[in-house]
């Protein structure tokens, strides 16, 4: 039928898609995330082979969506959730489309979706927590619809800068200006806009202006990070009319740049545009220079000037730090062997521009209003600066000291994780020219975590004297209060970027060099249960979430060996059983609110365990598979054999072991008569993976499964039913209940669940009989 009726079929899954975004059915539960995810990438898949059709039913979708009127905090978050699924999809759909596949009818198209994109770009309202998330999703739905529409969105924005050569009034509106900043560019595109801007810059309105040259820096970025092949071929062949047009606007913006508030305004765009130019670089550094080029001679001058602070105001300083970083982020995509002119231009400014940024005892900053984009400025510099010379590390010693502010180890940490996940170029140096610091780092991480769960407790606290009047009391205690929240805040930004790292690159902060097996399981327990402990602290953000990826990645079999290379397996079982009887203790005791996701976490842990379990896991009959040797070389193969055999089982008879087992039994059995019939799915599927574990351990000691784990068989029944699709929650609970009866083996862990059991029941029974004579707040559990 669908061969027969392609429309309507796609139409029918576009319908089908829409019923379940959660502003239609409410808040989603597990099976309606699943089916959307699925009806979302049929729509994807269909989109490569009926691409209007899709692109026409998915933007009136959000043409209704957008226009609904919603009332209540719950209501506002499913249309938000909802748009942000639209936005998604659509960019999926767009980026899924081959470049420069443009066809008729996406005309059309274009016009009926730009101006709902448009719609979250120029509506954006500070302090929502949401519509930055839109914001993001729909400037990249129009990065993707710009790569194979470009023109369509040209010629809006350039339809809207000939409407303000001519508009008369101050107050303009410059949104859709705005939206060079996130269309995709290449080489040639970049071009249209820098001839586009030079036809018009004059004519326009200052606040125009401005947006043009803010604009124009963000979309010379968007070049530079997604064709960096592009930009590294300019300075090794160097494009006249790129810098015929580059050359232009500069003088345009260096007219327009009258006070110092202007030159402040436009001196990163100048750096960019000079970067632009190879050989106008190649020529200032000559004397004598053109008569045409000395107002761009005397433009480096005043940077170098500005960034060193002689005799300039504040915001040219600040405005020479931003055109500095972007000039040394530039260079960066430039290989330092092909000794390009651009360099020359970096080292002189380096040295300053590093001095201004990271001085402990003078911290960079351009406001109250500004701490984030100082930090993204630190940030960018931080890593420029390792991309130009790794070993040149003074600047990472200040921001690693103890003493250095807060900020400072902010902006260290979020650098490494910068360094970590984006290397695409091959000369950029990798983090391993960094691991001698893990030690610091781990320092840093355990010092971040016990201000944290301590409430800062280090900083002293306020004597009020005798002497001090009641207000200025209260004054002090205000001032006081308002220090300790903003200390608070930064430790837990600090924290967050510390998990994110460990999570980025565990070997980072497992590096050891030079200590004893010893030393180095003591620094790795520490640094695992630290991570343990924030798992359950659901207040603290995402540091929750990001403490459990983290201990995902440290449970793979190949960071496992890293815990103590000396003798992995030992080391193995003892902090992992930990980990497993910290986590468990937690969820028997009712700790932890999201415990289903909790659980389904520690069903990856016990995967991950198994993996190296098996890894360590050698075959006795392996031995035969040798060449023929002589007998005695034979008995000695074997005996080596042997003891390897013995690896996957070493160390695991201590208390811990036995302990974590035990509570992790509980666990499963408690979560079996949970409300929440995933939770007891996801339960009956962990016992697949005890019988995994127990397989392995007895085939390496050779011992009858049951002796490590007594009710294996009933074990497996449970986990083979946790595949089937349930009836429902009356059936799987009889389904439970007759597999529970099997159980012939009584254990530490079925005991204690029984009991656990027992008691609850009963004091349950006894609020029941009781109510309503017992208050509400003694019912509660």
């Amino acid at each position: 039928m669908a061969a027969h009726k392609p429309a309507e079929w796609v139409q029918a899954v576009i319908n089908r898609f829409d019923e379940q975004l959660p502003v239609k059915v409410g808040q989603q539960n597990t099976h309606t995330k699943v089916s959307t995810e699925h009806n979302r990438e049929c729509l994807i898949n269909i989109s490569k082979y009926k691409f209007s059709l899709v692109i026409s039913g998915l933007t009136n979708i959000l043409k209704n969506v957008n226009n609904m009127r919603i009332f209540g905090e719950a209501a506002e978050k499913n249309l938000y959730l909802s748009q942000l699924i639209i936005l998604d999809t659509l960019e999926k759909c767009l980026a899924g489309q081959p470049k420069d596949c443009m066809r008729l009818d996406e005309t059309m198209l274009v016009k009926q979706l730009l101006p709902e994109i448009c719609h979250f770009i120029h509506t954006y309202r500070e302090g929502n927590q949401y519509a930055a998330e839109l914001r993001s999703s729909a400037s990249g739905v129009l990065f993707s619809l710009s790569c194979n529409n470009f023109n369509a969105v040209f010629s809006r924005i350039s339809t809207r800068l000939q409407e303000l050569t001519v508009c008369s009034e101050d107050a303009v509106d410059v949104h859709d200006i705005e939206l060079i900043r996130y269309i995709n560019v290449d080489c040639s595109k970049l071009k249209r806009l820098l001839q586009e801007t030079v036809f018009k810059f004059k004519a326009l309105k200052k606040p125009a202006q401005l947006s043009v040259i803010c604009s124009l820096e963000k979309a010379f970025w968007n070049w530079v990070e997604n064709y960096p092949d592009e930009f590294t071929m300019l300075y090794q062949r160097p494009q006249t009319d790129m810098a015929d047009c580059a050359e232009k606007l500069f003088d345009l913006v260096d007219s327009f740049a009258e006070s110092a508030k202007r030159k402040a305004a436009v001196w990163p765009l100048q750096i960019i545009l000079l970067i632009l130019c190879p050989n106008i670089i190649q020529d200032l550094s000559r004397e004598p220079v053109e008569e045409t080029r000395i107002n761009k001679k005397l433009f480096l001058e005043n940077l170098r000037k500005a960034l060193a602070g002689h005799g300039v105001s504040k915001q040219l300083t600040e405005s020479a730090a931003i055109a500095c970083v972007k000039m040394c982020k530039a260079s960066t995509y430039i290989n330092w062997e092909d000794h390009s002119v651009i360099f020359l231009l970096v080292q002189s400014m380096v040295v300053d521009l590093k001095a201004l940024l990271f001085n402990p005892s003078k911290p960079f900053s351009r406001g109250a209003g500004s701490q984030s984009a100082d930090v993204d400025l630190m940030i960018d510099c931080f890593v420029s600066c390792f991309r130009i010379n790794p070993h040149n590390n003074q600047h990472f010693k200040v921001c690693l000291a103890p003493s250095s502010p807060p900020t400072f180890h902010l902006v260290l940490v979020n650098s490494l994780h910068r360094i970590i996940t984006n290397s695409p170029l091959d000369w950029w140096p990798k983090i391993d020219a960094v691991y001698c610091y893990s030690g610091e780092l781990r320092a840093m991480f355990g010092e971040t975590l016990g201000r944290i769960t301590q409430g800062c407790t280090a900083h002293t606290p306020l004597r009020l004297t005798p002497s001090l009047t009641l207000r200025e009391k209260m004054t002090s205690l205000k001032f006081k209060e308002k220090t300790t929240d903003l200390d608070t805040r930064s430790h837990k930004y600090l924290l967050l970027a510390l998990v994110k790292l460990i999570h980025a690159d565990p070997k980072l902060m497992l590096h050891n060099p030079g200590k004893q097996g010893q030393e180095i399981q003591s620094s790795t327990t520490e640094l695992i249960t630290g991570l343990v402990h924030l798992v359950p602290l659901t207040n603290m953000g995402d540091n929750s979430q990001e403490a459990m990826e983290a201990l995902l990645v440290l449970h793979q079999p190949e960071t496992i060996e890293l815990w103590n290379p000396d003798t992995p397996m030992e080391t193995f079982w003892d902090i992992s059983s930990e980990v497993l009887f910290f986590i468990c203790k937690k969820l028997i005791g009712h700790q932890l609110i999201n415990n289903t996701e909790i659980l389904k976490w520690l069903r990856e842990i016990l995967i991950c365990r198994n993996k190296f379990l098996l890894r360590n896991k050698v075959s006795r009959f392996s031995f035969f598979l040798f060449p023929p040797i002589t007998l005695g070389k034979r008995v000695d193969v074997l005996f080596s054999l042997s003891s390897l055999q013995e690896r996957a089982t070493t160390g695991s008879a201590i208390p811990i072991c036995r302990q974590a087992q035990a509570k992790l039994e509980v666990s499963l059995y408690m979560f079996l008569w949970s409300p929440d019939m995933e939770a007891v799915l996801v339960a009956m599927s962990c016992f697949r993976h005890l019988c995994e574990e127990a397989d392995i351990r007895c085939g390496v000691d050779e011992v009858p499964v049951q002796t490590i784990l007594p009710n294996y068989n009933t074990f497996m029944e449970f986990a083979s039913v946790s595949n089937m699709m349930a009836t429902g929650r009356t059936a799987l609970q009889k389904r439970v209940m007759a597999l529970l009866r099997r159980i012939e083996h009584p254990t530490p862990g079925n005991t204690e669940a029984w009991e656990d059991t027992h008691a609850k029941w009963e004091h349950a029974t006894k609020l029941i009989l009781n109510h309503p004579k017992t208050k509400l707040e003694d019912c509660q559990l």
